[in-house]
């Protein structure tokens, strides 16, 4: 029986032969609607829409804003319902017809993503009150995240782990913010009876509602999960120090959020900085110094490894950069400005390709059938991996590199070529999910029927 677990560190999810989890009891039944696909679904949709963004954005609405709310609430945020809640369940160990360990989860991803449905239609058309009601729907889930996630703080947990499900009780938070944030900014974009003095502070309103669903809903539920899962990717021991650390640097961590959250509202950029600065330490110490001794002991060796590990510098790279540019301008429209160029590159390189990595060492897991058939999915998700994560990040430095050339008819047509090799290797990667998904279940039925005619044989 596979096991997600760090070796020797007492965090143990196990998987039975037929992928359901065995956290919990075995009472029961799970439901059998798939909710991992609606991440798949929109994982697609992304990858796609990429493409028509890339060639056509002068000709959609919205273009910008599309592509990164297509990344952060359909593709990540859909991850982070789906797998924070399956290490949570699987730590408090609940039966599986407890209704919290299957069907108020999958209510919850379900009614997400109708409001998402209605905020990406409702801002294409510039419908106010769409934009409302779905902000006010996704504030209401996160809400309902959060206080599930109580709940199992409430649960008897035999395990120092708990840390990870307070991490993401803090996100939930923060997610309410964001979405309530969210409503305030589109209520500036197309109410036509709003005050003037309302209407200045969109710029703000706008940075604060992108901090604090960045670097507290995305962040928080980041960070919590590399405590565990950094070192599990790995397949060796974490650091002995991680999870106290962890402990010690989630208030300040929160703090240091609300700081930069509370700056940008009110527009003083110092502030901002601070506070960004003052996460990105706390990030450090908690999270990249516990992790950077483990990978002194264990180098990546596999797909998910690599992408999990460069996707962390991407993003440690891309804080570091907003909070040292807040302290240099004056308001929250310059930064916007300097920001802009970098969002596409730290979404894809950091952030996605972080899922992605997440993800490549999930699934085989989850589907299971014992080792000897997880390895099946783990060698076709690993598939030319050396030189996908080559190509992929290779473009994106190309990319940086190309905002100090002069402008040009070349450099514009080299820009979009570089895209292009991006979208394509995480077209590759959705074509490896599917590939080892198929395969992987299908030696998983297999094993199993041997087994069962095993046991008859005897």
């Amino acid at each position: 029986m596979p096991e997600i677990s760090s070796p020797g560190a007492g965090l143990s999810i196990g998987v039975g032969p037929t992928g359901a989890p065995t956290g919990a009891p075995g009472r029961g039944r799970p439901s059998r609607m798939r909710i991992d696909r609606l991440g798949t679904m929109w994982m697609i949709i992304a990858v796609l829409m990429a493409v028509v963004t890339l060639f056509l954005h002068r000709h959609m609405p919205q273009p910008l804003w599309t592509m990164i709310h297509l990344v952060t609430l359909g593709v990540l945020s859909n991850g982070i319902f789906q797998w924070s809640w399956f290490f949570a369940r699987s730590l408090a160990r609940l039966a599986a017809d407890d209704r919290r360990a299957h069907s108020d989860n999958l209510r919850r991803m379900l009614g997400f993503n109708a409001c998402f449905a209605l905020l990406f239609m409702s801002m294409w058309l510039g419908w106010f009150i769409g934009t409302v009601v779905a902000a006010t729907g996704i504030a209401a889930i996160a809400a309902w995240h959060g206080a599930a996630m109580l709940s199992v703080l409430r649960e008897r947990l035999a395990s120092r782990f708990v840390i990870v499900v307070r991490y993401y009780v803090c996100a939930a938070a923060f997610f309410v913010l964001t979405a309530l944030l969210a409503g305030f900014v589109t209520t500036t974009m197309f109410s036509s009876s709003i005050p003037e003095a309302f209407l200045a502070m969109r710029d703000r309103l706008t940075f604060a509602h992108a901090l604090s669903g960045v670097g507290g809903w995305l962040g928080l539920s980041i960070g919590g999960t590399a405590i565990t899962l950094g070192p599990t990717i790995l397949r060796t021991r974490m650091s002995p120090d991680a999870v106290s650390w962890g402990i010690k640097v989630l208030p300040p961590w929160c703090v240091s959020l609300l700081i930069a959250v509370s700056g940008a509202l009110l527009g003083v950029m110092p502030l901002v900085g601070a506070g960004i600065l003052g996460a990105a330490a706390c990030a450090i110490m908690g999270i990249l110094i516990p992790y950077t001794r483990v990978l002194a002991a264990k180098k990546p060796q596999e797909y998910s490894a690599w992408s999990f590990l460069i996707g962390l510098g991407w993003i440690a790279l891309g804080i570091l950069f907003l909070g040292i540019m807040a302290l240099f301008v004056s308001t929250p429209s310059q930064i916007r400005v300097l920001t802009m160029m970098w969002l596409p590159i730290i979404g894809a390189g950091g952030f996605t390709q972080l899922f992605v990595g997440a993800l490549s060492y999930l699934m085989p897991v989850v589907i299971g059938g014992g080792p000897s058939v997880v390895r099946i999915g783990i060698a076709i998700l690993d598939w030319q991996f050396a030189l996908r994560v080559s190509l992929r990040n290779g473009a994106l430095f190309l990319q940086v590199v190309l905002f100090c050339a002069a402008a040009s008819t070349a450099v514009t047509t080299l820009r979009y070529a570089l895209w292009l090799v991006v979208i394509m290797t995480f077209a590759i990667d959705i074509v490896m999910f599917a590939r080892a998904g198929k395969n992987q279940a299908r030696a998983r039925l297999e094993r199993i029927k041997e087994m069962s005619e095993s046991r008859q044989a005897q």
